[in-house]
């Protein structure tokens, strides 16, 4: 990820990728806790993850 500090002039949008980050990390624990799978949009296709069985391999 590119770690350059970019200014953002819109207050709205100034804290909202660590926003997203928070709130994707609070939906994998909560898919892990009610072994639900974590349905993600990536390479052009939505597909189903189990990232709590994806640790354990």
């Amino acid at each position: 990820m590119n770690t350059e500090k970019k200014q953002i002039r819109d207050k709205d949008l100034a804290g909202a990728e660590v926003a997203l980050r928070r709130a994707a990390k609070k939906a994998r624990t909560i898919a892990e806790q009610t072994d639900t799978p974590l349905v993600v949009y990536e390479g052009g296709q939505v597909v189903k993850k189990f990232p709590w069985k994806e640790k354990s391999k």
